[in-house]
């Protein structure tokens, strides 16, 4: 319900406030002695706002209802130039007839027969019946000639009844003032009024008195807080608030905005204030309203207005009295009370001399060496400057945006630096940047840009780059054969530049692996201009058709790496550089030199320079380095990264958008470290668009295949399995280098009572591996093998590869799965004590890694088999006592065994034992000792 005072209330005339009330009793004083026939003279004075006509007028009617004469006027910008202007209206009717007299014929006396000796005479008359009050409004804005004249009459009011009372603006400005009124009279007043601002007391009786008693209390501080030293404001604001609450109940708070306050008498009544105030400084008022939120305000205000420097801090303190302004707590600089009070400011300028202003701004911040932030909070909200140092900030922006991860700031300061001056080079590589940034974040704008910048690029070598970012946009999209439609038409006009058709030939190549069908016509291509020119063909060509063969179980991983390190030996064009350091960090991976893979992987960021544009081999890069992390059984490294794999529940992500191949690792990942729900809901969002025929695709039905498997869906998981081998297949991909999903099929086979199907393809895998080589490989191969076989020869074969990848150069996580098969079998041939040691070995190694799942397996096949249950968490970081730890980071930090000691102030035999224990507990050596405790990234930077 709204307030009672609110009902039927008509709007009430302005009262004066009780603070007012003592000057008025000094000025009706004055007049009472006016009736025994000595008048003087009354100045109230005040700020714009502070209530200086509403005192008079209240002075004019209290007198006149005591039965003195009161003559008005109120003097206006607009008539100050009008002379006799305010002693007409003071005599207005009373005045005899005739043509005022130019200025110029007016001597200064008052007897003689000139007009103004006619006013005095006429004001003498009128005084012989009884006291008079002359009340002139802001007689600052007197025309000269009437204040010629009331300063003449000042001198002769102490011999008549007559008292003049006039109110005048007073308050620090930043324009001189002129002459105050006793100033021209040089005769002192008999009451000067200064009426000061609002004490929050009165301007709480004024809310109420307004509103009703019952106004939110919030709401009430709210105004006072906002404008509450000001009358003339305070009403205007509650005037507002009035209408908009009638028929309904009053709001808890102030709108932000001067749009949601209505009728707009506010808005109306700052105006009025600002005109008060004069131009220029209203203009100032206006200005600190835009550039409020620089540290240094005031400065730049001087340095945007040209106005006088000196009277500035006194200008702000004037207003901060009045409480329009206030102190900000944080960097002690001027701004203003309240964003409602800022805000109708702005709205009584337009927006012409606003961007006026901003532009300004940002050119003195700009050519001062600010910030390019600071430099664009100007620019941005402004129409295009035309000048080459707007751009230059914008693309500055963005560039630091870009850099601490703002994207969608830096597309904002991109569009707006599009709107600015530039030659087709620039303008085509801001364009580069924003399509890139625009594809990320999936806007349909990215690709149209991506088209522009290459168009309007006239360097090979931008060409290059704006096809490639547009062909890997086109990708994300799903649109793989217009990529490639671009790179072709692209090629056509580099057939006397070796180096860049090198570059565009790689780039065709890996984008063209997100086809099978192209992938395969393009290394076709590739062979045959190898066979025709064996000695011709580019590093990077035959890195990836290195890629095919090793894929397609021709080749070794030691031939691989041989080949691996002639390539990385030879010198390159910067344009080829991250393609051969992504094809060659996939083959070490792939060979099982991961260190090397790891060194590969870090060069190939580096040779990207700007990993925010999109190119292929950028993502190639990011999926090694997590798959390594996934081959090193690092789970837990990969998984802290969540930027890079992670879909935010009910956020499906868009088609064609995300990196399904780095989502795979993290269901693995996920899988493997218990947290199959989680899993379950990333495999549920993946959806890699339109490019399922890419090799992403067939990571990812790879790693749902082993999701399915365990969550006990053999018959989910082998549908899943053997679709990733009939894709894998149709692009020539053997090996089990990329997906061994023949031994994974196969443990569905045997789980759904399938053994010969299952022995079939292990036997194939194991053939392809030894191809390989590798322990992994061949370990992985072997067990699957065994487990379909049985009997003693199954027992063998996982015996095996137990040894097999017990021996690897650090623990492999294949390992896990070969001990849990091998307990199995043992238990199942009546070796139930080695069997029990098998399963302990495993538990211990899954507590290390952070392998959950097959911790949990490994502890329930150990119950099975009859053993004991032991305490959780004997291994691994946990198991590590405080003192342990400390050393272990010491010595992980580069500390020798002696400088351990000295620090801690122990035994150096002490410190050996302690690290003795670590290295036990943890199943590493000393080198391992910052990756064990976590201490590294996932790309395997030390942290």
């Amino acid at each position: 319900m709204p307030s009672p005072a609110l009902q039927d209330r008509a709007p009430a005339s302005p009262t004066v406030p009780w603070e007012r009330a003592e000057p008025l009793t000094r000025a009706r004083a004055l007049v009472r002695r006016a009736g025994a026939g000595a008048g003087g003279t009354v100045v109230l004075r005040g700020a714009s706002g502070s209530g200086r006509s509403t005192a008079l007028r209240a002075l004019a009617r209290d007198t006149e209802r005591h039965g003195t004469t009161v003559l008005r006027a109120r003097c206006s910008v607009q008539e100050e130039g009008v002379d006799f202007g305010v002693l007409l209206q003071l005599f207005d009717g009373l005045a005899p007839p005739g043509r005022p007299p130019a200025p110029d014929d007016w001597g200064g006396s008052l007897h003689g027969a000139d007009l103004p000796s006619r006013l005095w005479s006429l004001l003498r008359s009128r005084a012989a019946s009884g006291p008079v009050l002359l009340a002139v409004d802001d007689v600052h804005l007197a025309d000269a000639v009437s204040r010629r004249w009331l300063a003449q009459v000042t001198h002769r009011l102490d011999r008549l009844p007559v008292v003049l009372a006039v109110t005048e603006r007073w308050q620090y400005d930043l324009v001189l003032p002129r002459p105050s009124f006793t100033d021209a009279c040089r005769v002192p007043a008999d009451e000067i009024c200064l009426l000061a601002p609002l004490g929050a007391t009165a301007a709480r009786g004024l809310v109420r008195s307004v509103l009703g008693d019952d106004a939110p209390h919030a709401l009430t501080e709210e105004c006072v807080g906002a404008v509450g030293g000001n009358p003339m404001l305070l009403h205007a604001l509650l005037t507002d608030l009035r209408e908009m609450s009638a028929g309904g109940p009053l709001p808890d708070r102030l709108p932000g905005s001067c749009a949601d306050l209505h009728p707009g008498a506010f808005t109306c009544a700052l105006l009025r204030w600002l005109h008060d105030a004069g131009a220029e400084t209203a203009d100032a008022v206006r200005t600190l309203a835009e550039l409020q939120d620089e540290d240094d305000a005031p400065a730049l205000l001087v340095a945007v207005t040209d106005v006088d420097p000196s009277r500035v801090r006194g200008w702000t303190g004037e207003l901060t009295r009045q409480g329009l302004l206030r102190q900000d707590p944080h960097g002690g600089r001027p701004v203003f009370s309240h964003p409602l009070v800022r805000g109708a400011v702005r709205d009584t300028w337009d927006r012409h001399r606003r961007a006026d202003v901003r532009r300004r701004a940002a050119e003195l911040l700009h050519r001062r060496g600010d910030p390019e932030e600071a430099v664009v909070r100007h620019l941005l909200p402004i129409p295009a400057v035309g000048a080459p140092w707007a751009a230059d900030a914008l693309t500055g922006a963005a560039a630091k945006a870009v850099h601490d991860g703002r994207a969608g700031e830096a597309i904002t300061c991109l569009r707006r630096a599009l709107l600015e001056p530039l030659s087709d080079v620039r303008r085509s590589e801001a364009l580069i940047r924003l399509g890139c940034l625009e594809v990320r974040g999936e806007r349909a704008s990215g690709v149209r840009h991506l088209a522009e910048a290459l168009r309007l690029q006239h360097s090979a070598g931008g060409r290059v780059r704006a096809a490639t970012a547009l062909g890997t946009a086109l990708v994300a999209r799903g649109e793989v054969h217009t990529a490639l439609d671009v790179l072709a038409e692209l090629a056509e006009g580099f057939a006397d530049s070796t180096d860049l058709a090198h570059a565009v030939q790689a780039a065709t190549a890996l984008i063209s692996s997100h086809d099978g069908d192209s992938w395969l016509r393009v290394v076709g291509e590739l062979r045959r201009i190898e066979e025709q020119s064996p000695d011709g063909i580019a590093p990077t060509a035959r890195a990836l058709l290195t890629e095919h063969g090793a894929t397609a179980g021709r080749l070794s991983a030691a031939e691989v790496m041989e080949r691996v390190r002639s390539l990385t030996r030879t010198p390159l064009d910067p344009l080829l550089e991250p393609y051969l350091y992504a094809s060659a960090a996939t083959l070490a991976q792939w060979a099982d030199e991961l260190p090397e893979a790891d060194r590969l992987v870090a060069r190939g960021l580096v040779a990207c320079r700007t990993p925010n544009l999109l190119h292929p081999g950028h993502q190639s890069l990011l999926s090694v380095a997590a798959e390594a992390e996934v081959m090193r059984g690092r789970y837990a490294a990969l998984l802290a990264d969540t930027a890079l794999w992670e879909v935010l529940p009910g956020n499906r992500a868009a088609p064609g958008t995300e990196n399904a191949h780095l989502r795979a690792q993290a269901i693995i990942a996920l899988t493997e470290t218990g947290r199959l729900a989680e899993a379950r809901r990333l495999a549920h969002d993946v959806t890699a668009g339109g490019a399922h025929g890419s090799w992403e695709w067939n990571e990812f039905l790879y790693a749902r295949g082993l999701l399915h498997m365990a969550s006990d869906e053999p018959g989910a998981a082998l549908a899943d399995l053997l679709e990733c081998g009939r894709r894998q297949s149709a692009r020539e991909v053997e090996s089990p280098i990329v997906t061994p999903w023949r031994s994974a099929a196969a443990d569905c086979h045997v789980a759904l009572g399938s053994p010969e199907r299952a022995a079939a393809l292990a036997r194939e895998e194991l053939r392809l591996a030894r191809v390989w080589g590798t322990p992994r490989t061949v370990g992985r191969a072997l067990r699957a093998l065994g487990v379909a076989l049985g009997g003693r020869h199954g027992l063998e074969l996982v015996e095996e590869a137990a040894e097999l990848l017990r021996g690897g150069a650090e623990p492999l996580p294949e390992l896990l799965p070969a001990l849990l098969s091998l307990g199995r079998s043992l238990h199942e041939a009546g070796q139930s004590r080695r069997a029990r040691a098998v399963f302990r070995e495993a538990v211990e190694r899954a507590e290390r890694t952070g392998a959950v799942r097959m911790q949990l397996v490994a502890r329930a096949a150990l119950r099975d088999c009859g053993a004991r249950p032991r305490r959780a968490r004997h291994t691994g970081t946990t198991a590590l006592t405080s003192s342990e730890r400390r050393i272990a980071q010491l010595a992980a930090a580069g500390h020798s065994n002696v400088e351990i000691a000295e620090l801690l102030h122990l035994a150096v035999r002490t410190v050996e034992t302690h690290l003795t224990h670590c290295y036990r507990k943890l199943g590493i050596r000393r080198g391992d000792l910052a990756v064990a405790l976590g201490e590294t990234d996932w790309t395997g930077r030390t942290g």
